[in-house]
């Protein structure tokens, strides 16, 4: 059985759903990639988003648990101050949630700190459930259609 991901393999496209649910990718890579890899960007951008707020809904979903870790690991360090193994990542998603609040949150995580993480210091500020997914939903579809309609037009430009 040959398997093979070319641009128009149904393969790719699971392919992109796949990785714009990792964590740690979001969906700003996964769109012009996908694009750029000759995928049409009307089924790129929606997989991607899939993908993506799949695994959010799951932080989300799981977030009274993480938002309690996060508020018992706040109260045990000292003085306030970044203990070594606070991330870097991290600190910018705390900074943005008590500087900006959760819209500001949802909208500037694709940028900065990712989705995934920003979901949980929004979550640990506090903010409901459905404010969260909302803002970060609004933020990632955003981010989404800009990057794509950027990437095509980058692409109908220069390619």
């Amino acid at each position: 059985m040959e398997v093979t991901f070319d641009s128009g393999s149904w393969w790719a496209y699971v392919l992109v759903f796949l990785a714009a649910a990792i964590p740690v990718i979001e969906v700003l890579v996964v769109v012009p990639a996908g694009i750029l890899a000759g995928l049409a960007p009307v089924p790129v951008l929606l997989l991607a988003l899939a993908g993506n707020l799949s695994t959010v809904v799951l932080v989300i979903l799981a977030g009274d648990r993480m938002a309690a870790w996060w508020r018992a690991r706040r109260a045990t360090r000292s003085g306030g101050e970044r203990t070594v193994t606070e991330r870097p990542r991290m600190v910018r998603a705390r900074h943005l949630a008590q500087r900006w609040g959760v819209p500001g949150l949802g909208l500037l995580a694709p940028l900065t700190t990712g989705s995934h993480l920003a979901s949980v210091a929004a979550l640990a500020t506090g903010a409901g459930q459905r404010r969260v997914l909302a803002w970060m939903t609004i933020g990632l579809v955003l981010w989404s259609v800009v990057v794509a309609v950027a990437t095509t037009l980058g692409v109908g430009v220069f390619g």
